[in-house]
């Protein structure tokens, strides 16, 4: 699919979701991390674009470089159709003006993601914790958990083959997970260093969901008060009619309210007109 698609479409939805560049978060020191392309190799090492680095890219290793907090954002604006929010560790609204508009705090984007490949994407990722899937020992019962597993080199293979008894030269392991699988209310993304398997960084990350989520269901179901209709009844009715052309088929509905006598009616004692 990678090469299908090709290094050009890939890095220019990665920038769009955006990979390589800095998410604005109020944190010190971000880095912006690498999103290679046949422009970027060229600045870089003045050398041609190769097939093979396409495959690469294609699953997130060879030259590729992002930081948790982009992969939450990336994740969040495919699980909700493409909105692209500014992450934050302070409440915006505790930041001054000044500060929001000179770091670009408060922007919101939108990326156009075509609505089926969002349904297709979010719910193929549903399935990753399921017994097809590459992180189903991480699966809870009861909770709809959507993400993707991944591993990243921390050395090229030739090196590690060489020092194979360095656990610091062991892949980390990597999971961004959800819930619900689309507009989520929680994602979660752990990097487990030296973790080798995406499945044991999503054992880690699905624990924080489930504890997010059972705190929820324990939360009070709050009651809004409806306002009075005292003196009122409302009805709701189905009914068909013929159009122009004599079709009865055309199922309409409506709601009605009626004003109900204040004082309370005397019950009947018979059925009217007996005594």
């Amino acid at each position: 699919m990678a090469n299908k698609l090709g290094i050009g479409r890939i890095a220019k939805y990665a920038a769009a979701l955006g990979l390589a560049q800095k998410t604005g978060i109020d944190l010190p020191q971000e880095v912006s991390g690498i999103m290679p392309s046949e422009e970027w190799k060229l600045r870089n090492f003045r050398q041609k674009w190769f097939a093979g680095e396409t495959i690469s890219v294609g699953i997130g290793q060879g030259a590729v470089a992002v930081t948790p907090v982009q992969l939450i954002r990336a994740f969040a604006a495919v699980s909700t159709g493409g909105h692209m929010v500014v992450p934050h560790v302070a409440d915006p609204a505790g930041l001054p003006p000044s500060y929001l508009e000179v770091n670009h705090l408060a922007e919101v984007k939108q990326v156009p993601i075509d609505p089926n490949g969002w349904n297709t994407i979010t719910d193929a990722m549903s399935r990753v914790l399921l017994v097809e899937g590459t992180a189903h020992g991480a699966y809870i019962p009861g909770i709809e958990i959507a993400g993707k597993t991944g591993s990243a080199q921390v050395v090229s293979l030739a090196t590690r083959a060489k020092h194979q008894n360095n656990e610091d030269l062991a892949q980390n392991g990597w999971f961004v997970g959800f819930t619900p699988r689309r507009n989520p209310d929680v994602v979660v993304c752990a990097l487990f260093q030296g973790g080798e398997h995406g499945r044991l960084a999503a054992r880690l990350a699905t624990q924080v969901i489930k504890a997010y989520v059972d705190k929820q269901r324990r939360q009070p179901t709050k009651v809004v008060e409806k306002p009075s209709n005292e003196g009122k009844t409302e009805i709701g009715a189905l009914w068909t009619a013929p159009d122009e052309d004599g079709d009865n088929s055309r199922l309409q509905g409506g709601r009605f309210v009626f004003e109900m006598p204040k004082r309370p009616l005397p019950l009947a004692v018979a059925a009217p007109g007996l005594h």
